[in-house]
């Protein structure tokens, strides 16, 4: 059995049974993935799908690339599809680089293939997201985040296995093989892949680690450089998987009710996992747990203050209480109306504001007895990045339909950004024991498929979901912030 074809079906990345969706450029790695695949299908129990992406990026070359990946998936016998981005454009509009917008258009082509196969009857477990990242692909990753600033899980690299946000698993069968055994594989089995000649230019930050630092630091420095990069990125993972383990559990052995945590069960554990423990409560409570956060909530458990607070971003406050550590909204402190909810929602208000508009907003609102309307607020410049939003849309104070938000309840594929990737609005329904019969009650605010914010409502079991809802970690505002996506309940 050929090398790689055996280190794929040892990495236990699929399964009898899967529907395996590979990401085609046609390239030495994607070809190498693809072809490896179609030899041990049959072994596997596996079936395959190709689904190509022209970026328009290279107007000419790309049309020949994927009129060429779909030649070679013709001879394999492989479905194909062949999805067209403009990528250049998407990447202005929603002011990213070029390399961002690819994989965006890229993410979501796959995500889109992965549904079509759910809504034909195939389980969601079963379909698989193949991407052909490879163990040089793992080291440039590694150093890229290095040198950004980066903590333990960083070093870790790319997950051989991850949820993408809409709840498909993305697969890296190649992860552990080098560029120098997918080349051996294409000559062996006289393959034809494309090649990206922006591949061999520096003008992307991840083309110029590969082109230029590794090899300097390969000649300079250490020949052994990517294997030491490697053991790296193995030791970072396990030692965070082992720690995030025992973190989730001290975690859940802290749990007094809801929003409410025993300190002594956290306080005198090792720094190291009482940071995971902080980000995980900051996590509960739709918080982004940003690395100052997380920072300032471990020094409230550690304070010898039986008092200590911390304002944290959406109003929310974490405040110590002798050997308790509790979460609260300000203003529903001590409000009496704490089983209040909002089930017969009628219309949302939408304001596209300015940062000092919104802290008067939210002042009035939190300082008021009368307005009692639940409000969600998400930054405008990282929905514009994420989303496509025009820039122009500033100003404009009741356009919801132009920003496309719409007011609707549930529908299939329905997710929420969270602290460290997404939630199906499945799950979330079923932690919040709504049942099953009035789950199509719910009302939710959202850009297609994506929730901005699960509204409130009586029925969920989280006295904070009840009266304000659940809100997007995604597009959370905080002291980088200049302008707010505000939006109110009428």
């Amino acid at each position: 059995m050929n090398g790689i074809i055996k280190k794929i079906i040892d990495s236990k990345t699929v399964e009898n049974g899967d529907k395996v969706i590979v990401g085609f450029s046609g390239g030495p790695d994607s070809l190498t993935l693809l072809h490896a695949l179609n030899s041990a299908k049959e072994e596997l129990g596996i079936s395959i799908y190709a689904v190509h992406i022209n970026h328009k990026i290279r107007p000419v070359d790309c049309d020949v690339e994927a009129e060429h990946a779909r030649r070679i998936c013709i001879e394999l016998g492989i479905p194909f599809k062949l999805v067209i981005c403009d990528c250049k454009e998407i990447a202005e509009r929603e002011r990213i680089s070029e390399e961002e917008a690819g994989r965006k258009v890229r993410y979501e082509a796959f995500s889109d293939m992965a549904y079509e196969l759910e809504r034909c009857g195939t389980p969601r477990d079963r379909i698989k997201i193949a991407v052909a990242q490879n163990a040089d692909d793992q080291v440039e990753t590694v150093l890229f985040h290095i040198l950004r600033g980066t903590a333990v899980r960083g070093l870790a690299g790319i997950p051989i296995r991850r949820l993408d946000e809409r709840g498909y698993i993305v697969i890296r069968p190649l992860l552990d093989i080098s560029r120098t055994e997918i080349e051996g594989y294409i000559n062996d089995c006289d393959l034809k892949p494309s090649m990206d000649k922006s591949n061999e230019k520096p003008i992307y930050s991840r083309n110029k680690i590969r082109l230029e630092l590794i090899p300097e630091l390969e000649r300079d420095y250490n020949p052994s450089f990517r294997k030491a990069i490697t053991r790296l990125s193995e030791s970072a993972a396990c030692d965070d998987e082992y720690m995030m383990k025992e973190a989730a559990r001290l975690y859940e052995d802290s749990v007094s009710l809801d929003h409410e945590y025993e300190l002594y069960k956290v306080r005198d554990v090792h720094k190291a996992l009482k940071r995971r423990i902080a980000a995980m409560m900051l996590e509960a409570e739709d918080v982004h747990p940003t690395y100052e956060l997380v920072n300032s909530l471990v020094g409230i458990i550690d304070s010898r203050s039986p008092s200590a607070s911390y304002d944290l971003p959406g109003g929310v406050t974490a405040e110590r209480r002798y050997e308790r550590l509790v979460f609260l909204q300000k203003k529903y402190v001590n409000d009496p109306r704490s089983g209040s909810g909002r089930c017969g929602i009628k219309e949302i208000s939408l304001k596209a504001i300015s940062i000092a508009e919104y802290q008067e907003l939210r002042g009035s609102a939190e300082g008021s007895e009368e307005n009692d309307n639940p409000y969600a607020a998400f930054d405008l410049d990282k929905l514009f990045k994420e989303r496509g939003f025009k820039a122009e849309m500033i100003g404009v104070s009741d356009e919801s339909s132009q920003l496309d938000v719409r007011l609707r309840t549930r529908r299939s594929g329905d997710y929420i950004g969270t602290g460290n990737g997404s939630k199906k609005l499945q799950d979330f329904l079923v932690d919040e024991k709504v049942p099953k019969a009035s789950r199509d009650e719910i009302k939710l605010a959202a850009i297609g498929s994506e929730i901005l914010w699960i509204l409130p409502n009586e029925m969920f079991k989280s006295e904070r979901y009840r009266i304000k809802g659940k809100y997007s970690q995604k597009y959370q505002v905080d002291n980088s912030s200049e302008r707010v996506l505000f939006l109110e309940l009428r």
